[in-house]
């Protein structure tokens, strides 16, 4: 049903597996911290809506026909029944959560996944609910705090960004989309893929618009923006080398691809970066 990740799976064992039962609870709203590290879990969904956001480090975040990168301090909404899957490689990650009853979690909220950037605000709320990590039951403090988070939310999530990389099914697309991937640093254009692929540019261009619901020279952007993303979590701090990295000759050029799509400019992610070590 879902095409295998290879970068996930061939580091898979390198990561400790997490089970999302783990974390129900019987009160309604309820709350998950912990410091994870490198782990992943496999596909699943329950009937919860939740809240998410990490500290120290970059999440991946799978959904159908979507490869979500979540940065530090950047929380995701994850609506109910939502099938998905996360895995993470960075070793000092630490993952919050809040999670809504379904009866509630349309009130105001988003009904497709979400990633936006969390305020000051909500993070220490989000932080100051670690007290109630597995605690049960539920006082009227708990549930009216929980409450007050649950409505701050769609205000914060009109912030919105597109760090979410589409994926398909097709076989021949996605091969073509493994190697654009292995070969980002490099001069891309559609009509060298298309030939190199068996396409004509034409199909190629149709395929990327029906598959991946984007144009071919978006995903190129989706895809650089990201890899960006993934260098700076490695401890790249030098701005003109990864926009070099990525495909870019000019640095103007990337900073502001990068400011549009990831809502900040590069040096707002390498600073958080430097404040985590």
């Amino acid at each position: 049903m879902f095409e295998k990740d290879n970068d996930l799976f061939a580091s898979a064992t390198a990561r400790k597996p997490v089970s999302c039962a783990s974390v129900a609870a019987e009160k309604p709203t309820f709350v998950y911290h912990q410091e994870l590290g490198r782990f992943y879990t496999d596909w699943h969904q329950h009937p919860w809506g939740e809240f998410v956001y990490a500290e120290n480090g970059f999440v991946h975040l799978h959904v159908a026909g979507k490869k979500v990168l979540l940065p530090s301090w950047y929380g995701a909404w994850i609506p109910p029944n939502t099938l998905h899957e996360i895995w993470s490689d960075s070793p000092s990650l630490h993952m919050r959560a809040i999670c809504f009853p379904a009866d509630s979690s349309t009130n105001g909220l988003k009904s497709e996944l979400t990633v936006f950037p969390v305020s000051p605000l909500l993070k220490e709320m989000v932080r100051y609910t670690e007290r109630w990590n597995e605690v049960e039951p539920a006082d009227f403090r708990e549930v009216t705090f929980l409450q007050a988070i649950q409505d701050l939310l769609p205000e914060e999530m009109t912030k919105s960004i597109h760090v979410c990389l589409p994926s398909t099914s097709h076989e021949k697309l996605a091969q073509l989309l493994d190697y654009l991937k292995n070969h980002l640093a490099e001069k891309i254009s559609i009509e060298t893929l298309a030939h190199q692929f068996g396409f004509s540019v034409r199909t190629l261009s149709r395929l990327c618009r029906q598959q991946l619901g984007v144009s071919f020279s978006s995903y190129c952007k989706l895809a650089r923006m990201m890899k960006a993303l993934e260098l700076m979590e490695q401890g790249n701090d030098n701005v003109s080398e990864i926009a070099s990295l990525v495909g870019y000759e000019s640095l103007a050029t990337f900073s502001n691809n990068f400011l549009d799509i990831c809502g900040n400019r590069p040096l707002y992610f390498i600073n958080k970066k430097r404040v985590q070590r």
